[in-house]
């Protein structure tokens, strides 16, 4: 069954995407990019609300912002942190890097490689090479996002059909796959058949736009919606 992932930006959404029924809680600050790290002090009062009873993820930012972040022990009771790598296409090493801040997170957290749909557009490498790079890396997930939130949905930068092939190649390699990029209802029905582990959503569990805040209602509207297409399929 694919479950509901939302990206919470403190602990008053947590408890209302908590309440709504949310599968997975992900921590990030949206004004600051589509994967904005939150304070440490989030994490930690995020971590007090979620108390183990759905895993959590943290946000770090892009490669060059996270390689500046402090201790990433702060990480620790998180049970995934992912690190975008949009402008790194022309960097040639880029992988070792990355490999090297994923060093420093804590044990028990494990990476998530983020693939962006527009991937062109932000200078990131592409899906099939970051996808090979979470397999070295041992990546327990990999995340299909959207870096720039004014330019479409996931869909409008990849299709059906590509997506399908990518997902595929990270399962083989063993990785859970999560599907983000402003998706919404509509683009949750159009998205279910590839049967991801995940989709994750922040603006459609806002009142507003993704900056606004965390609706309790409409997370239960989108978990109802995930447990509908589930007995359909």
């Amino acid at each position: 069954m694919t479950g509901l992932l939302v990206s919470v930006r403190d602990a008053a959404e947590a408890r209302s995407a908590l309440a709504g029924g949310v599968d997975i809680l992900d921590v990030k600050e949206p004004r600051h990019g589509a994967l904005g790290a939150a304070e440490p002090g989030v994490w930690r009062q995020v971590l007090e609300v979620c108390r183990g009873r759905v895993p959590a993820s943290a946000a770090l930012g892009e490669l060059d912002q996270a390689e500046r972040a402090g201790d990433l022990q702060n990480l620790q009771g998180f049970d995934y942190a992912k690190i975008g790598l949009a402008g790194c296409a022309n960097v040639p090493d880029w992988p070792t890097r990355w490999a090297r801040l994923l060093a420093r997170l804590p044990r028990s957290v494990a990476p998530v490689a983020v693939v962006y749909a527009d991937w062109q557009a932000c200078e990131s490498p592409s899906p099939g090479e970051v996808i090979q790079a979470g397999a070295a890396q041992a990546c327990q997930a990999i995340l299909f996002d959207t870096w720039d939130k004014q330019e479409g949905n996931l869909l409008d930068h990849l299709s059906l059909a590509a997506l399908a092939g990518w997902q595929a190649s990270s399962q083989r390699h063993g990785m859970r796959v999560v599907l983000a990029g402003s998706l919404d209802a509509s683009t949750i029905r159009r998205v279910w058949s590839l049967g991801a582990d995940y989709l994750a959503v922040r603006g459609a569990a806002c009142a507003g736009t993704r900056t606004g805040r965390i609706d309790e209602q409409r997370v239960r509207h989108l978990a109802h919606l995930l447990a509908e297409l589930g007995t359909q399929y």
